[in-house]
């Protein structure tokens, strides 16, 4: 029976499901960051109250499978061949713990206090939205970079 090499499906699945983590972060940082600061924080607190459960559910999903491909993906490279073998996935994959890390410290809080009802003046939507997107534009940061990392590791990947 043929053996089936299961990394070239990895690095596929990998790296799309990297890209849409990394794409929520371009999406904040080349401008709908910005615009969101051009609206009111009553209309912003409105806004994600609408989105998140719409999008929370889905990029937890994303998120979980997201480390399980890419904890295989360095599991099964071959590290014989110097740093650039493993190197940047690795790296991709801690970056990625990272923004899990950032996600349930700071995200997730802030998130839940949006959904509450608590937030009931002025400076807590002010608050709450600098909070917040303070955290996705650091996190889209991290996930950015992340999936540089991943693209240098596909071009430069010892053959």
């Amino acid at each position: 029976m043929k053996t089936i090499d299961a990394l070239p499906l990895i690095r596929i699945v990998g790296m799309t499901l990297y890209f849409f983590i990394a794409a929520q972060g371009a999406f904040y940082h080349f401008g709908f960051g910005k615009a969101l600061f051009q609206i009111s924080p009553e209309s912003f607190i409105e806004l994600r109250k609408a989105v998140d459960p719409i999008v929370r559910p889905r990029f937890k999903g994303v998120y979980f499978s997201a480390l399980g491909v890419l904890f295989l993906w360095v599991v099964l490279l071959d590290k014989s061949a110097g740093f650039w073998s493993y190197g940047p996935v690795l790296f991709a994959f801690l970056l990625l713990v990272t923004d899990m890390v950032l996600i349930v410290k700071f995200s997730e809080p802030i998130n839940e206090l949006i959904n509450s009802d608590l937030l009931n003046t002025q400076t807590g939507y002010v608050n709450a939205r600098a909070e917040w997107l303070k955290f996705i534009l650091i996190r889209g940061c991290i996930s950015m970079t992340g999936f540089f990392l991943l693209l240098l590791q596909m071009i430069f990947q010892p053959r």
